[in-house]
């Protein structure tokens, strides 16, 4: 590689994060090439004709009374489906999950801000391009996961116009697309809180609470495979039961006085070396978690099931050197600059896609509802107290 010499050094420190970028993402992303010949997908490509004019989504059009899902008014809306530009890619949407990361703003928001379109990740097939190198990636046919970054368009939609590079994800072709709905937002973050405690220390174990969720599950069967344990926190006995059924050995069940299960995990806290606790519950547990790390430990807030955090003693910050920290996805995937991301997520998505087969680390168990059925099936869910399978839309 012949590099001039009168480059300045700002410009060559870009020219080799695009060369290292692009060398990586050969390996990430197979499809780059463009004599790439699509193995196993054998998804019917549309034509033009083919493509609607038209198209529905679900938007939240108004927060109700803004205290719970239950008071949204969701709806499905008709809408032109959408024209790809270049350096983008049309795609026919077969499901999409739902998160909660994806419904805590549909009745907390500004009412400027609705009608509000719905769903953050989801899944499909390309049956439509803009033209453009980065389009050479993913063409018509590819079975790929996407991001939704702009905030116009959701995923619970049938169709969506996505950036071939920044918002789309080739997904593996021998494993039906269907199945690949769930591929960003729990894999992910599971890798992200165990590369997170690795770099904080805690390389022998760590505390996550609300462990019988399909995150819980995910981070059971990813952490024997970098030799780390996981001390789950559960509410109830049939999610410890859940548990064990994936062989999770390290369980607390917190339905009982708060002492006695503060004192089994504080114990097993000491036994196992955890220095860090994931939480995703929020309010009296952030405390309770505090109280049972050692000196210098640290709790991450990465949730608020239980609302605003508290219950913390000030002399566990002060005096006992603990610490309260955040982790959020993006930031993780953003942090140490634009060179580490691309490693950082070329690494991560290779561990993503080997696990998305069924049997995987990161198969997820989904319950199928349909558009019309959406709404509802959330309000169901979250009142259910059993931890049960993720609830998928399905669009084709």
């Amino acid at each position: 590689m012949c590099v001039l010499n009168f480059a300045p050094p700002r410009l060559l420190q870009r020219y080799s994060m695009v060369i290292a970028a692009i060398e990586g993402l050969e390996s990430y992303y197979p499809l780059l090439s463009t004599n790439h010949t699509i193995q196993g997908n054998k998804t019917p490509k549309m034509t033009a004709s083919d493509i609607p004019k038209e198209m529905k989504r679900l938007v939240v059009t108004s927060a109700g009374k803004g205290t719970s899902i239950a008071d949204c008014t969701i709806e499905i809306e008709t809408v032109p489906t959408p024209t790809p530009k270049s350096g983008e890619v049309l795609v026919k949407v077969a499901a999409a999950p739902i998160n909660p990361s994806d419904y805590g703003s549909w009745y907390n928001s500004k009412p400027e801000s609705y009608p509000m379109v719905m769903g953050l990740e989801g899944c499909g097939v390309v049956v439509a391009t803009g033209g453009g190198l980065t389009t050479y990636r993913c063409p018509i046919g590819t079975q790929v996961g996407f991001v939704c970054t702009d905030g116009k368009q959701g995923s619970y939609s049938q169709y969506v116009v996505m950036n071939a590079i920044t918002e789309i994800f080739p997904m593996p072709n021998d494993i039906p697309i269907e199945d690949c709905a769930s591929f960003m937002v729990n894999p992910y973050t599971a890798v992200g809180i165990l590369d997170t405690a690795h770099k904080a220390g805690s390389t022998k174990a760590i505390v996550h609470t609300a462990a019988a969720s399909q995150l819980g599950q995910m981070l059971n069967k990813l952490a024997p495979m970098q030799d780390m344990e996981i001390i789950n926190v559960v509410r109830r006995e049939e999610q410890k039961i859940l548990l064990e059924d994936l062989g999770a050995k390290h369980i607390v069940v917190t339905s009982g006085d708060d002492e006695v299960w503060k004192e089994e995990l504080k114990a097993m806290v000491k036994e196992l070396g955890a220095t860090c606790a994931f939480d995703a519950v929020a309010g009296d547990m952030t405390g309770h978690l505090m109280d049972v790390m050692p000196a210098r430990g640290i709790v991450y807030l990465y949730g608020s099931l239980a609302g605003k955090a508290g219950n913390i003693n000030p002399a566990d910050l002060i005096y006992r050197k603990k610490q309260l920290k955040s982790f959020y996805l993006t930031s993780w995937i953003k942090s140490g600059g634009s060179y580490q991301m691309i490693t950082r997520m070329i690494s991560a998505g290779n561990l993503v896609n080997s696990g998305l087969g069924q049997g995987g680390w990161c198969c997820s168990q989904f319950e199928d509802v349909t558009m019309e059925k959406a709404h509802q099936s959330i309000v169901d869910a979250l009142s259910s107290s059993i931890t049960g399978k993720k609830l998928r839309i399905r669009f084709d």
